[in-house]
């Protein structure tokens, strides 16, 4: 993925992004997005059902100790999605006084529910 998202896109790639010494180079990175047509290959619905089966058998792998769950790509971020649409997405306390300071600059007001900073 990194020679598609990098090398293909003309962006930086390993060490060319920087060193531990150096440090990054930041406005270098490349991206990659791709779709598939899973049809095209296998019927979706068994599809879903083996990859379903994948990730079952991931979940039920020995863990090392200490480690309460195994996730699979995209399960935390998925989790994340979930618990910030349920909760609200938090913000630190640096990015609640922007928003405040640029509110009051514009003349408008912050909700009362606002979180002050």
């Amino acid at each position: 993925m990194g020679l598609l998202s990098a090398v293909l896109a003309g962006a930086s790639y390993g060490t060319e992004l920087g060193s531990v010494t150096e440090g990054p180079r930041p406005g270098q990175d490349g991206h990659f997005l791709g779709a598939i047509r899973i049809a095209a290959f296998e019927d979706p619905e068994r599809f879903k059902r083996r990859i379903d089966t994948v990730v079952r058998e991931i979940h039920a792998s020995r863990r090392a100790e200490g480690v309460e769950r195994i996730y699979v790509s995209g399960e935390i971020e998925a989790e994340t999605e979930r618990r910030y649409r349920r909760e609200g997405i938090p913000l630190n306390a640096a990015t609640l006084e922007g928003v405040a300071k640029a509110a009051a600059k514009l003349g408008a007001g912050l909700p009362a529910a606002f979180p002050s900073a």
